[in-house]
């Protein structure tokens, strides 16, 4: 009997790897119904899909693949307990939303005309995302202070939550969601916690939506308009209806598209493909590089004494990320029913972003420090 598979149509290149498998049939994720998945085999999706016996009862699917790094939509007890075999694609996208991580605070930092070298950077979560952020960070001559309660990681700092709050020059969240167990991370900045912030400091959200209380953040704005520097959100409670009145507030604002680059969405895909490989004891017949175009972009880095100042230019150069913001900010004065859809189609239309490693950079041989910067950031100098 042929294989059937049902994947999310926005899955990147699930055409060009599944294919060959049998049957593939595609739907939107945040639509998709037991009607559609009852006599699939394999079911692909993203974070917009949630896995769960209400989806999956009475269906013949043996085998579920997330593209993403986050598993809080997937009932991994209920899926275990029907024998159906999970993967996702932990750290395929992680690269990725360190490079907007770091874009962001460069691009925030040159307008608010600050130097990043001279704050500390506190990272709350140091799983896959928060631990490289961490390393490239501090390899960058920026202090790092670390938050986890589940990990030691010996070449960071670590203190309490707490302590970083107080800390932090920029506070940037990379935790899972979760609402059991001792540490739930479900509105971890709340109305207490977030009056905690240090004053003109740097908010940053990566991670989930949810692990902000976005209501409580437009009320704290609102009564406190002076607090922070400067808000950044990529994620965002209630997506895709998010509150659009908190966007006049942030200094950057984008749909969910941190981990987005080209390379962070195709990546996801290799990974389930190949973990479908190896539950179905087949050859790889295909390559993440062999999809991959040529990006022939050549950047000048231009001389500045200040290296963040021509950090910024470069980083702005392979990723203008206030064209994002833009884009996102015009979409956002739509009626409800339009703004949600709008959120879902910036994501689905994403433009192709490269990842630093993709980009050369020309610059004056002579600048050392320069060099060693930029190709800290895996930029081909």
């Amino acid at each position: 009997m042929t294989m059937r598979i049902v994947a999310d149509e926005n899955m990147a290149l699930v055409q060009a790897f599944f294919s060959d498998f049998g049957q593939l049939s595609c739907y939107s994720g945040r639509q998709l119904s037991n009607e559609q998945v009852k006599d699939a085999d394999v079911l692909l999706v993203r974070s917009v899909t949630e896995v769960n016996a209400n989806l999956l009862t009475n269906s013949r699917v043996r085998f579920v693949g997330s593209a993403t790094i986050g598993a809080d939509h997937l009932d991994k007890e209920w899926l275990d307990s029907q024998n159906i075999t999970l993967t996702t694609a932990p750290a395929c996208n992680a690269r990725s939303v360190v490079e907007y991580v770091l874009t962001a605070i460069a691009a925030v930092s040159a307008r608010l005309q600050i130097d990043p070298s001279a704050k500390v950077l506190g990272i709350v979560g140091l799983g896959n995302v928060g631990f490289l952020l961490a390393t490239v960070a501090q390899s960058l001559g920026i202090k790092v202070l670390g938050c986890d309660p589940f990990v030691n990681r010996p070449t960071i700092q670590q203190c309490s939550f707490e302590e970083l709050m107080a800390s932090a020059d920029i506070v940037s969240l990379h935790t899972p969601l979760t609402r059991q167990g001792e540490y739930p991370t479900y509105h971890l900045l709340n109305e207490v916690s977030l009056s905690r912030l240090k004053p003109n400091s740097i908010l940053l959200n990566t991670g989930r939506g949810a692990v902000i209380d976005n209501q409580a953040l437009l009320n704290f704005v609102e009564n406190n308009p002076e607090h922070l520097a400067a808000i950044i959100l990529d994620v965002w409670e209630g997506e895709p209806l998010i509150n659009a009145r908190l966007i006049p507030h942030l200094m950057l604002a984008t749909p969910h598209i941190a981990g987005y680059s080209l390379e962070g969405r195709t990546r996801g895909t290799e990974q389930v493909y190949q973990a479908l490989c190896q539950f179905l004891a087949q050859p790889q017949q295909h390559q993440l590089k062999d999809f991959l175009p040529v990006n022939s972009s050549v950047i000048t880095a231009l001389p500045n004494e200040n290296l963040w100042l021509m950090l910024s230019q470069v980083l702005q150069a392979a990723y203008p990320i206030f064209n994002d913001d833009e884009q996102f900010r015009e979409t956002m004065q739509l009626a409800d029913a339009e703004r949600a859809l709008a959120f879902d189609l910036l994501r689905k239309h994403y433009w192709p972003r490269r990842q630093f490693a993709s980009h050369h950079v020309f610059v004056d041989q002579q600048d050392v420090a320069a060099i060693e910067m930029l190709k800290k950031l895996e930029f081909l100098v």
